[in-house]
């Protein structure tokens, strides 16, 4: 990227940065930014009170205070001896001491609200746009890249916020001990200032490096994020071929690579500070030969004028740091936008309304002129296909792999629009992602990979029907020829099923999957090949079943093959995206 490039994204960012951060509440921000100011107060106070102090505690008179109020403090507390005053000053500090401890505890727990707070309100908002975006958008995206947003990138997000709100913090209580300092001795201070203005350009390189460094642990992280995902995915080819070195082996290269530029930009922050440190050394020494020889200053204001300055040299370095961990972070704010953005606005998600749209009945379905084309490809996997189920109807879609047969169901349950066409249920139109959402409530699809969830076989139907009874369950297992081998099992419907499943055999996570479909009462069932990890006879039963539920509810069946005489009422072939109808 161009400089240009870097600065327009970096405005980018940070704006939308600030927004979300705002849009917690000003009032909250405004509330934190007075806690801050009266922490750093007190802390000042305190310091500044050293003056009475170190006056009173070297029998040293202070005649020479240039009218500054809290020197005069010893005047403040009245007449005495000088163990009194010193008494009463002590008395004072400590007061300062216990008010700046409660005010303090308040800052920091309210910073760490609001951080966390922050931190919620990303992760919300991405994982709305992952459950309100089309599937067409969600097929664009690498589940890779969302799961490493959801997790480094937050985690980043987390780290910079922290060191944002703990740079404002730093950043008032430096202004506060600044102008306390400018009040004592105004010359040996705008002197330390010009110095300090000077030294400014030299933080602009490890600023730029910061941001790239930031650059870098998006782009390379979602890489390494991306090689571990396949690496899980593909385990089992892995240790078929025999290949697992060769995936470590990347791995830790990758893993390697980003160690290195992580460390070489830690050498560059600590020569850094290491030379911030020296530097602020040689100013302080040039400063106190300033104010003994020429200014001339009393020692026990240059006494408080050194200590200031040496506690601004805290603030100053948490600020350097937050505005390197701000530019770290900011390339994880724009992934965290820019994938929101490419997922699309936020539908809200709906739940709670699925049974009472299951019981409606069977759906009459039509296609007119049906045309879809991928993103991202030269040609359509749909081109003018034709069709009418009728309600309760049985139809078979078959066709080789490849030929547009699931797409063609995703378009039918309204997972994606077409790019030309019409496609109906019931005689209604479903031309709007509103529609299509209403209509989804009404379909059961069982798809070619079975998925379960790793929770307990009842947990795994419940998903598609929270509201059904036991009964209903073990009925809809009997319809997926499940109800034996689910009795079977140590717990029956409370068995787990393991991590996607891994606790059953192929064919009963396809069984289970089915019945999660049936529990539903759907007026569309949609088999996406989903007898293919049967056995020849619990498939020719099922095929039975589903013979049996005709006219209970309209079932289009994707399939390689269907048995001899079995009772479709329609039959379709899809070849090159063309639909054609067998008589």
């Amino acid at each position: 990227m161009t400089a240009t490039s870097d600065r327009a994204a970096l405005r980018a960012q940070a704006s939308a940065y600030l927004a979300s951060l705002f849009a917690l509440g000003r009032r909250r921000i405004v509330l934190l930014f007075a806690l801050v100011f009266a922490g750093s107060l007190t802390e000042a106070i305190g310091i500044v009170l050293l003056i009475p102090l170190l006056g009173l505690m070297f029998a040293e008179s202070t005649p020479n205070t240039g009218g500054f109020a809290l020197g005069r403090l010893r005047e403040a507390v009245g007449p005495g001896s000088s163990s009194t005053q010193l008494a009463a000053l002590l008395g004072v500090f400590v007061l300062l001491l216990a008010l700046r401890g409660a005010v303090a505890y308040l800052r920091e727990t309210r910073l760490a609200r609001l951080s966390y707070d922050l931190i919620d309100v990303w992760r919300a908002r991405l994982v709305r746009a992952v459950a309100g975006a089309s599937w067409r958008r969600l097929q664009e995206v690498q589940p890779s890249r969302l799961e490493f947003a959801l997790t480094s990138e937050v985690a980043r997000l987390a780290t910079g916020s922290d060191q944002l709100l703990g740079g404002l913090v730093a950043a008032l209580q430096a202004l506060v001990m600044l102008a306390l300092a400018l009040r004592l001795a105004p010359a040996l201070t705008a002197i330390a200032l010009a110095l300090a203005v000077l030294a400014l350009p030299l933080l602009a390189p490890i600023a730029r490096a910061a941001y790239r460094q930031g650059q870098m642990l998006t782009r390379e992280g979602t890489r390494r994020q991306t090689l571990f995902s396949e690496f899980l995915a593909g385990m089992k080819l892995a240790k078929i071929h025999d290949t697992e070195a060769r995936y470590v082996g990347e791995y830790l290269a990758l893993s390697g690579a980003i160690r290195a530029r992580i460390m070489a930009f830690v050498a560059a922050q600590a020569r850094s500070r290491n030379a911030f440190q020296a530097s602020a050394g040689i100013a302080a020494v040039g400063i106190l030969l300033i104010g003994l020889t020429i200014t001339h200053t009393p020692p026990a204001e240059l006494g408080a004028l050194l200590v200031l300055l040496s506690r601004l040299i805290v603030p100053a370095q948490a600020l350097a740091s937050g505005g390197q961990a701000i530019l770290t972070m900011l390339p994880a704010v724009g992934h965290l936008a820019a994938l929101e953005a490419q997922l699309g606005p936020a539908a809200a998600p709906r739940d709670g309304e699925s049974v009472a749209a299951a019981t409606a009945g069977p759906v009459a379905l039509g296609l007119a002129g049906v045309t879809y084309r991928p993103p991202g490809r030269d040609r359509p996997v749909i081109v003018d296909a034709d069709a009418a189920i009728g309600a309760g109807e049985l139809a078979v879609l078959m066709g080789p792999s490849g030929s547009g047969k699931t797409t063609l169901a995703d378009i039918v349950m309204g997972l994606i629009a077409p790019n030309s066409g019409a496609v109906s249920a019931d005689g209604a139109m479903l031309g709007d992602d509103e529609s299509r959402a209403a209509f989804r409530r009404r379909v059961g699809y069982v798809p070619q990979d079975p998925f379960l969830f790793d929770d307990t076989i009842r947990a795994n139907l419940a998903w598609a029907s929270p509201e059904a009874d036991e009964a209903a369950l073990w009925a809809a297992l009997a319809h997926a020829e499940a109800g034996e081998f689910v009795r079977a099992l140590p717990g029956g419907l409370d068995a787990p099923v393991g991590h996607r499943g891994a606790q059953l055999s192929g064919g009963e996570r396809q069984r289970i999957c089915l019945a999660r479909a049936l529990v539903r009462r759907p007026g569309l069932l949609i088999l996406d090949e989903a007898t293919n990890a049967l056995d020849r006879a619990v498939e020719d039963r099922l095929f039975e079943t589903f013979g049996h539920l005709r006219g209970a509810t309209t079932i289009l069946m994707i399939a390689h093959r269907i048995p001899a005489g079995f009772p479709a009422d329609r039959r379709w072939r899809i070849d090159g995206g063309r639909l054609t109808e067998e008589r």
